[in-house]
């Protein structure tokens, strides 16, 4: 029987009616013997259901895609010991969850301290914005995402408390913030973004990246001061302490562990980390995950560290702290290692440990994480692509690829698109695969065994990273993964079976090295040369060696996947840049360019890949060589905008398959977290403009092909220089320079100066001002270019800076005339549309645009030429004058009517312009953004 949803009137009446049964029958429910169970499936769930949640899975789905299901375990504290909790219930739609219940017995007082806080509690360490609070005759709607504090008044960050005597009154409320529509629609979304208030806001990531950074702080200093260690040493048994500490807390909490194992040691008098040595040992046997192998982390074993630093660290880490652990996705774990992985521990002078910003991290502003929807997005359109149509045995043969996989989030993304996709396949078959493969919960769930997903991540899961932590952080999210959902119990009982460790070792399939640089760099260079640091820093990495992981792939032909988000503007040494030009020859060193040749030199034949990557890419002119390498293999463009909104650079999604040379891709644009097709664009296009077109239309590009019709380029007939760079001037202006800045050239006309120079001081020649010359300022801002043409007291005793670009005409055109056509409507909408994407980032009006500039040619010989050229010089002349008559009078009638005829002027050199590209009304109109 197919599954049917109230629309909103059906659930209103089924509201009423359950409310009045209540009300009939309130004394009874209230009755102690009437239990939280009763509760939940007599009143509870009905409640949602009449808000057309499927809450008892009448379509069947599968676990991970059922919009209602019952939550993990939570710890909380009663009657002064901790016991396990459950929250309820988890509000899904499609792999997101949107929101909590907390369910409560009609006889429990609600809103009480105890309940609110184990909500709160639970969803916020899973990074929730909303959730509810019900006992069915009160209904609490909390914002979950102030740090909860067990001190709190249960009323904290309550946003709304509604009696089920007002559940009709408030109807309208509940079916637009908590019902299925309001989810699937974006309205929950916007309730959540209009609620969100600004006091005890701290998300988990910042608050537990806070409380892992005072860790790193406090183990530092104890370690360097009992013990010896240079500073490599000292960073890596910091960070990892912190990993196997937060490795066992966490399976504590998902039962994995026994609970309390770590307080008991903290607890258990002197010699707290000699017992967690012994613990570590434990675990090695137990998970086999290279994480706690001790007897090769000689530094680890020896060490000394106070007892008191170890106790505060663990008891940190229990309630009544914050933190629910097995509630924090691991993406959330990982999006905070990768921000810790930011700062570095360096010694001072006399031996102390100080934690500071890593410089590349200084320069860059921060750390900032993939968002997961992107990382979403890329795994399906490689790694889902790759599987369509495959059998599970083929797609035990594809090998996924993050060659500068951080934090781990892509690679976190692959394994649960392939471990779902596993699932669903072995299910179709299940007595095949029962026992084997998968096995069945108490509930009648199916779900993968831990060899499968072991097998899973050993056989498709592979990465590269240059940084030694992020390295082991990777693994540390991928073990947690392959260990989510399982208890104790269902392990034991599995690793009875198999006889084998819970996890594998990562050793081979999550390599440290530079993938750009390999052993050929010291044939290059001696070896001898380089100082220990300088060799740890550059880390190289032989992607044809071990025949047993990347050498054997790389061999038998490469990946079927390369997909990630590569570093952005690397600083290299003059010996990394040397190396990288003469091996890659694309035209520049950018570190993401470089890793965009490499992800493709890695890639089979029949491979996919994608980065969301810098937007200068698709228009930037020193990454022509690799914009031309990539067109043919083309599939999609997702223009994504400032994704960062701390970081000013733009960026792009681009998806290319390796078998497809075809002859369009798709262009699309990103809304909110949602990504959208907008376009088909052929690439013969691209090639034609000398760049990847995105966010375009068709209409807007064949006025594009129609402007660069005109068979000519800026560019042949200027030279295109820029200005000096100046930090000081003087104030005294007697034997001086003035000097020129940006701001003070305007349309037309130059207006002001930046300040004066001794004409002593040796300037360079393109600071001089030449006869016959434009000035343009060298950024464009505002989609406009600007320009002016300098006079003879300006070209005598002016100097430019460097925002300053001079256009030295060579041709027989009147600089007027050139003039009139850079500053038209046409040429900055060609500009912006067709040299620089749309980019909304600044943009510099160096060479390479004005040889990219269409211009008209004129021909002397032909009178209608003649005719247009005179017209523009006419026109521009008048320009000139009513620009300068406008700055010079302060008669503010006289400005007005000055601003009429400026302004009918320039829309007479427009029309002059249209005119000689052969813009028809229609095409004007979409120029003007009619």
């Amino acid at each position: 029987m197919a599954f049917n949803r109230f629309n909103k009137s059906e659930g209103l009446d089924f509201l009423k009616g359950l409310c009045l049964q209540f009300d009939n029958n309130i004394s009874r429910y209230r009755q102690p013997s009437y239990d939280e169970a009763d509760a939940r499936q007599d009143l509870i769930e009905p409640l949602f259901i009449a808000l057309r949640w499927d809450v008892r899975n009448e379509q069947n789905l599968a676990p991970d895609y059922k919009e209602v299901k019952y939550e993990g375990r939570v710890r909380v504290k009663e009657e002064g010991r901790e016991t396990i909790k459950n929250p309820d219930y988890e509000f899904r739609y499609g792999l997101k969850t949107f929101f909590l219940v907390e369910a409560k017995a009609p006889h429990i007082k609600i809103p009480d301290a105890q309940s609110a806080f184990q909500l709160r509690r639970y969803a916020w360490s899973k990074h929730l914005p909303i959730s509810i609070l019900t006992n069915f005759e009160t209904l609490c709607v909390y914002d979950t995402r102030p740090k909860p504090n067990i001190k709190d008044d249960p009323r904290m960050a309550l946003i709304k408390e509604i009696r089920y005597t007002d559940y009709t009154r408030e109807f309208d409320f509940l079916w637009n913030t908590i019902s299925y529509t309001a989810v699937v629609t974006g309205a929950f979304d916007r309730f959540a973004e209009e609620t969100k208030g600004k006091r005890g806001m701290m998300d988990v990531d910042d608050a537990f990246l806070a409380e892992i950074e005072n860790f790193r702080e406090v183990l530092a200093r104890n370690i360097a001061l009992r013990n010896k260690l240079d500073i490599y040493q000292l960073n890596n048994v910091v960070q990892k302490t912190i990993d196997r500490i937060i490795f066992l807390r966490v399976c504590e909490d998902r039962d994995i562990e026994r609970y309390e194992n770590l307080r008991e040691i903290a607890e258990g008098g002197d010699g707290i980390y000699a017992r967690l040595l012994r613990y570590f040992d434990r675990a090695q046997d137990r998970y086999n995950a290279g994480l706690f192998n001790m007897r090769e982390d000689k530094i680890a074993r020896e060490i000394k560290i106070d007892d008191r630093v170890l106790k505060d660290i663990i008891l940190n880490l229990y309630y009544p702290s914050p933190y629910a652990f097995s509630a924090i996705p691991v993406e959330i774990l990982g999006q905070v290692y990768e921000r810790f992985l930011g700062k570095t521990i360096r010694l001072t002078p006399s031996g102390q440990a100080k934690v500071e910003y890593k410089p590349e991290v200084r320069k860059a502003g921060g750390i900032y994480y993939t968002p997961k929807y992107i990382v979403d997005y890329i795994v399906e359109n490689t790694v889902g692509k790759q599987l369509e149509g495959k059998t599970p045995n083929q797609v035990k043969k594809i090998r996924i690829l993050d060659p500068a996989c951080g934090s781990g989030s892509f690679l976190l993304g692959a394994y649960d698109y392939l471990t779902r996709w596993y699932l669903s396949r072995y299910t179709e078959d299940a007595q095949k695969h029962i026992n084997k493969e998968i096995y069945r919960d108490a509930r009648g769930e199916y779900h993968l065994t831990i060899d499968e997903r072991k097998r899973i991540l050993m056989d498709n899961i592979y990465g590269v990273d240059i940084d030694p932590q992020a390295v082991e952080v990777t693994k540390l999210s991928l073990h947690l993964r392959v260990l989510e959902g399982e208890t104790g119990e269902t392990l034991d009982g599995q690793l009875a079976l198999i006889r084998q460790p819970a996890l594998p070792d990562l050793e081979a399939n999550i390599r440290c090295g530079n993938s750009l640089i390999g052993p050929d760099f010291y044939k290059q260079y001696d070896i001898g040369l380089f100082s220990d640091d300088e060799i740890r820093r550059i880390n190289v990495f032989d992607w044809n060696d071990d025949e047993a992981g990347f050498g054997k792939i790389m061999k038998e032909g490469g990946f079927d996947v390369v997909m990630g988000n590569p570093p952005y503007g690397a600083e290299l040494s003059f010996n990394e840049r040397s190396y990288l030009k003469k091996k890659y020859n694309i035209g520049t060193l950018d570190s993401a360019a470089l890793f965009s040749i490499r992800a493709f030199e890695f890639l089979g034949s029949k491979g996919r890949h994608s980065f969301i990557f810098p937007k200068p890419f698709i228009y930037a002119s020193n990454w022509y060589n690799l914009r031309n390498i990539l067109i043919p293999y083309l599939i999609k463009i997702v223009d994504c905008g400032r994704v960062w909104k701390e970081v000013g650079l733009e960026q792009i999604i681009y998806v290319i398959s390796k078998e497809n040379k075809i002859n369009t891709y798709n262009v699309l644009y990103r809304e909110y977290e949602n990504i959208i097709d907008v376009e088909i664009i052929k690439k013969e296009d691209c090639i034609k403009f000398g760049f990847i077109i995105s966010g375009i239309s068709n209409k807007e590009i064949e006025i594009g092909k129609k402007v660069i019709e005109v068979g000519n380029f800026l560019g042949n007939y200027v030279f295109n220089i820029r200005g000096v760079g100046l930090q000081k001037f003087l104030s005294d202006k007697t034997a001086y320079y003035k000097v020129l800045g940006g701001k003070q050239i305007n349309r037309y006309i130059i207006k002001g100066i930046k300040g004066y120079l001794d004409k002593n001081v040796f300037i360079e020649d393109n600071g001089f001002i030449k006869e016959n010359s434009i000035l343009v300022q060298n950024i464009v801002t505002r989609k406009k270019i600007i320009a002016s043409l300098p006079n003879n007291n300006i070209i005598k005793n002016y100097i430019i800076l460097d925002t300053i670009n001079q256009l030295i005409n060579k041709s027989e055109l009147s600089s007027k005339f050139i003039l009139g056509i850079i500053n038209s409507k046409l040429i900055s909408w060609f500009v912006y549309m067709f040299i620089f994407g749309k980019a909304i980032m600044t943009m510099h009006f160096d060479g390479p645009v004005t040889k990219r500039i269409p211009f008209p040619n004129i021909d002397f010989n032909n009178p209608s030429d003649v005719k247009m050229h005179d017209e523009m010089v006419r026109l521009v002349e008048r320009m000139m004058d009513l620009k300068k008559r406008y700055h010079d009078t302060t008669d503010e009638r006289l400005r007005q009517q000055l601003d009429h005829a400026i302004k009918a002027t320039d829309e007479q050199i427009d029309q002059l312009v249209y005119k000689l590209y052969n813009l028809t009304d229609e095409e004007i109109r979409i120029v003007e953004g009619g």
